[in-house]
């Protein structure tokens, strides 16, 4: 969370791509400026709902970086084949849009039909320069989130962390927890659960 908070102090040298409404029409080309040819993974945030830090806008860049370093380290992908990306759609975060060392976009975030046609053209435009990526939404805002998940995913190799992630992540837990007691998953319809936090 720090780093994502201090992320334009502490800049040193890019380690992803950004994509801004600037950017509508020149997506598919610009995925060309990204060296490597084998992109197997890409994580991808708007910045909208970091860590529950709320909008850190373009300082989310922390997030898709940290997320494919562990996915480096841990999970064996190779690093030339992971590329980190923020959709860059402004920020509601008055701080950021009054900082001057502030390196997103500094206007209100995109909101509707905007919006949508941006995260579009991206999705279009990885998908052509490398059709079978997974894409990994990271940290959306809720009233995002859902939404996105439930236009591509059947069309698009691509899962929400958030979401999928922690859901899944939860229901191994729990069904370890009947594993533990000797009891089968057919009998997880009899448990009580209580859900705290």
């Amino acid at each position: 969370g720090q780093a994502c908070n201090e992320f334009a102090m502490r800049y040193r040298r890019p380690r992803g791509m950004y994509f801004c409404e600037a950017d509508r029409g020149h997506m598919a080309a610009m995925v060309y400026n990204w060296p490597q040819n084998d992109v197997r993974v890409i994580v991808v945030t708007d910045g909208s709902r970091i860590l529950g830090l709320g909008d850190l806008g373009a300082n989310g860049m922390g997030i898709p970086i940290g997320k494919l370093s562990l996915y480096c380290a841990a999970g064996g992908i190779a690093p030339h084949r992971v590329m980190p990306v923020v959709l860059d759609v402004g920020t509601d975060n008055e701080t950021l849009l009054n900082d001057k060392y502030y390196l997103g976009v500094q206007e209100p975030r995109l909101q509707g039909a905007k919006y949508y046609h941006l995260v579009d053209e991206f999705v279009s435009a990885v998908r052509h320069r490398w059709p079978n990526v997974l894409i990994q939404f990271e940290d959306f805002s809720s009233d995002k989130a859902q939404k996105l998940l439930n236009k591509y995913r059947d069309d698009v190799l691509c899962f929400n962390d958030d979401i999928q992630g922690t859901g899944a992540t939860t229901l191994a837990g729990v069904l370890g927890a009947l594993r533990a007691k000797g009891q089968c998953p057919t009998t997880l319809g009899n448990e009580r659960i209580l859900i705290a936090g």
